[in-house]
Formats: C-alpha cells, sequence, structure tokens
C-alpha cells in the first residue's frame, strides 16, 4: 500500500532565488537557512516576487496554522519555541546561556543594519551592478504590468536607510566634453574636481569599501578562529552573518567591488559562509531556491492580503503602485471598448433572400 506523507504546516514567505541562492534577499536567505538545519523537511517554500503579498508588506514571513510570523528574530523565536516530537532540535541555540542570548540579540540588530546595508548598496545603489543584473532579474520575475514599476518600488523601500547611512548616490551621467557647449566647459572648469562624475565615482568607492572593512573587520574578530561564534556550536547568529556575506558573495554582480575586498582580506568569512551552507544542504543535492509561480491574467488584479492581523501604514509609494495597477487595467478595458465601437460602425449586416433560404452576409 503506497502512502502519501501529509504537507508540510509551516510555510516559509520568500523572495524568490537567483544565481544558486535560496533567495536574492539576505534576511530570506537566513530564515530559510534556519529552517533548514532546525526543522529540515517539515516546512515548505514558497516564492513571493512582490512584498504586497505579505500581511505587512515586509518578506520573509512564516505561516503556521493561525500564527504569522515576521522577521528573522520572530522566526527563529517561533521555530525553537516549537513543542511537538517531531521538532526536537528546533532550537538552535539551546546551548547559549542568557547573556549570551541577549549579546547574540544586539548583533541581530548589527548585522541587520551594518552588513545589510552593504548588501542593499551592493545591489541597489551600485549603478552597474543594478541597470545590468538586479533590475532585468527582479523584472524577469514580475508580470506585465508590474515589472515595469515593482523593482524601482523594491529599490526605494531602502532609500531613507541607505540616505542615513550615507551609502546612497545619485547616479550622474559624464557628460563628453568634445560635445559639450562652451558654457558647459566654462561650468566645469569652475567646478571642484571632487565634484566630477569620474572622480566623484571613485571616491564613492573608496567610501563604500572604508565602511565595509571596518564592519568586516567586526565580524572577522567576532568569529576569530572559531568555527562558530559560541561555544564551537552553530546558533542562528552564524546563519544570519552567513546568509549576509553569501549575498556579497555569489551574486554575478558586474562590479565585484565588495566581493574582491571579502575574499582577499577576510577570507575566514567566506569560509565560515560556505561552511553554514554546506551544513544546511549537504544532505540535499542541490539548493532549494524558490521560485514564483508562473504569471497569470489573475496577477494584474490586485489583491488584498488574507490576513489582517497587522496593518500596514499607507504611504505615498502604496497609493502610486495601486495607482498604477488600475490605470493599466482601466486603459486596457477602455482600448477594448472602442476598438468594438470602431468595429461595430464599420461593420454592416444584409440579408440576401436565396431560394427561400436566408443567408447573414457580413459587409
Amino acid at each position: 500500500m503506497d502512502y502519501t506523507l501529509p504537507t508540510p504546516v509551516i510555510v516559509l514567505h520568500i523572495y524568490p532565488g537567483q544565481w544558486d541562492l535560496p533567495s536574492f534577499d539576505p534576511i530570506c536567505t537566513a530564515a530559510l537557512l534556519y529552517l533548514q538545519l532546525a526543522i529540515p523537511g517539515q516546512f515548505s517554500l514558497k516564492a513571493c516576487s512582490d512584498p504586497d503579498s505579505s500581511p505587512t508588506g515586509q518578506l520573509p514571513f512564516l505561516v503556521h496554522e493561525q500564527q504569522v510570523v515576521n522577521s528573522f528574530s520572530a522566526i527563529v523565536r517561533y521555530v525553537s519555541g516549537l513543542h511537538h516530537a517531531s521538532y526536537v532540535n528546533s532550537d538552535l541555540d539551546s546551548h547559549l546561556s542568557a547573556s549570551e542570548k541577549s549579546q547574540r540579540n544586539a548583533w541581530f540588530a548589527h548585522v541587520e543594519s551594518h552588513l545589510a546595508d552593504l548588501v542593499y548598496h551592493n545591489l541597489y545603489v551600485n549603478h552597474e551592478n543594478w541597470t545590468k543584473l538586479i533590475h532585468p532579474t527582479l523584472a524577469s520575475m514580475l508580470p506585465v504590468p508590474q515589472k515595469y514599476y515593482v523593482p524601482q518600488r523594491i529599490r526605494n523601500m531602502y532609500y531613507p536607510r541607505l540616505l542615513s547611512a550615507g551609502l546612497w548616490r545619485d547616479h550622474v551621467e559624464e557628460k563628453s566634453m568634445e560635445k559639450a557647449s562652451l558654457r558647459e566647459k566654462f561650468q566645469a572648469k569652475k567646478e571642484d574636481l571632487g565634484k566630477h562624475p569620474a572622480m566623484s565615482r571613485a571616491f564613492e568607492k573608496e567610501k563604500v569599501l572604508e565602511k565595509a572593512r571596518a564592519d568586516l573587520e567586526i565580524y572577522k574578530e567576532l568569529l576569530g578562529d572559531k568555527t562558530y561564534i559560541f561555544h564551537e556550536k552553530l546558533s542562528s547568529l552564524d546563519i544570519l552573518i552567513a546568509a549576509h556575506i553569501s549575498l556579497l558573495l555569489n551574486p554575478p554582480l558586474p562590479d565585484p567591488l565588495l566581493k574582491d575586498l571579502i575574499t582577499t582580506s577576510y577570507p575566514s568569512l567566506a569560509s565560515h559562509s560556505q561552511r553554514i551552507y554546506d551544513l544546511a544542504f549537504q544532505s540535499v543535492k542541490a539548493t532549494p531556491v524558490a521560485t514564483p509561480k508562473p504569471p497569470s491574467l489573475w496577477s494584474l488584479i490586485p489583491s488584498w492580503p488574507k490576513r489582517q492581523s497587522v496593518r500596514k501604514p499607507v504611504g505615498k509609494e502604496d497609493v502610486y503602485y495601486d495607482r498604477m495597477t488600475w490605470g493599466f487595467i482601466g486603459l486596457a478595458l477602455g482600448s477594448l471598448a472602442a476598438y468594438l465601437f470602431v468595429v461595430g460602425r464599420n461593420t454592416q449586416i444584409k440579408f440576401v433572400l436565396v431560394e427561400d433560404e436566408v443567408v447573414e452576409e457580413e459587409v
């Protein structure tokens, strides 16, 4: 007799995977790594290309029966507290003391601000990486019309935090002085050299490298010569750090500025990240990658979240998103109505009597 295993009741919703990574987002990657190491084979994965699919507008989120859990720390806390015979090893931090758990929480905040800022700058601010890889990749995962504005909307989500961190820079096109007018050439001579686009980009790269060195040096000292951070045993902090380092190393970015920095100056962090991946997927032939469902016509219609336990504030970007979606639908319906009206006016029907049979003929 054949038996079918029950579908896992725990569902993790994350951004889709790319470049042989579980997800293109570090927090989503960390959440998947934790579940894979804590409760392997006892959860299912669902890809979400649009953060509006989340009840709070944020990814990742975990659904278990009637519970909806957001953020990496909340997912770790929830999964660690599962009490069932199937979830015996769900708490990867059980070997930590109360004091060490407090330290872990503080490091969570540090990683999700400092290391995450480096990842998001690398993906969304670096002009070469954004235009040549990230934007086309995001657009390819979305249906029409979302593919035309959702990537930019995702990018704009990180603008406030990166601006406050000093890591946001608007791209400035370098004009050819040969084609510039006399007035532009004269103005260019008056400007400070530091404002020249080429020199400005070089200055900005050095600024990013300086910040990256300062942050990576902290994690290098935290890890030291150990295999893992706490007591030579894996913890959720190891997972969170590894997920961010992997997003700095693995994507085939056109500008490998931070990748080169890590591989040459911080190889211990690169080895630590790879160690976590090998441990998580040692029994799996390939890394599970969350792939979104193929787009359908229903995806053109805006939908409301199924769960409204947490209501997110409506901002200007949300209003713009809804207007663009409904505007596209209205334009499509209006064009169809206009087409039917024009075709109807130019089409005449006449009836011809042939041998007592009425034949309908279109003109």
